[in-house]
């Protein structure tokens, strides 16, 4: 019996699109391919989600690499995480979930700094019992490391458990730690992967 669903809030329940607020900031294409490959793609992003550069370290190594100030990588960050708008199908997903009685967690990779303005901003948040967020705890997806310690954290048995994110790897790893998990493609077919782990919820 499913008894815990875990989220991943960016690209499952936050939207996270990089070029299109890349664009917002700088219209020159160039300037746009550069950022994306020398910030968003560069493996030094996945340390900014591990905690392993802090919020003022990342603008300052991020801009020296593509050229920006320290304040116009601030005003990148500041617009990347004002662009992480709610999935509307998903939140209603969520709602359901939370009203049909699942215990429901959160599992994502960010830094600290974009988790604490995301708890301000939106509401949703307060339906999950825990959260596990990479920034906090040094440990990121698909790290087998992340997947223990969600489990240690929260009590939750992996059998007992599905795990939702975009990211195939992240995925794969979460099966590998015993985790039911299911790829998210959007909500519609969220919803409709998740009536076979909780067929009497009526989702």
């Amino acid at each position: 019996m499913i008894r815990n669903v875990v989220f991943d809030a960016g690209g499952v329940l936050l939207q996270w699109d990089p070029p299109a607020f890349i664009a917002r900031l700088h219209p020159d294409a160039e300037t746009q391919a550069l950022i994306r490959r020398e910030i968003f793609e560069h493996a030094d992003w996945h340390e900014f989600d591990r905690g392993a550069l802090d919020v003022e370290t990342a603008a300052q190594v991020f801009g020296q690499r593509v050229g920006l100030s320290t304040d116009e990588m601030r005003r990148l960050f500041a617009t990347a995480n004002a662009s992480l708008s709610p999935i509307p199908g998903t939140i209603q997903l969520l709602d359901e979930l939370a009203a049909g009685g699942v215990h429901l967690f959160l599992l994502s990779n960010m830094p600290v700094s974009t988790f604490e303005y995301l708890v301000k901003q939106h509401a949703f948040f307060r339906h999950f019992k825990q959260l596990v967020i990479s920034g906090a705890i040094l440990m990121i997806k698909p790290d087998p490391a992340i997947y223990k310690h969600l489990v240690e954290k929260t009590g939750i048995v992996p059998s007992e458990s599905v795990f939702i994110d975009d990211l195939t790897r992240n995925v794969i790893a979460a099966r590998e730690c015993g985790l039911h998990a299911i790829q998210f493609r959007g909500a519609d077919d969220c919803r409709a992967e998740l009536r076979n782990y909780l067929p009497h919820l009526g989702l």
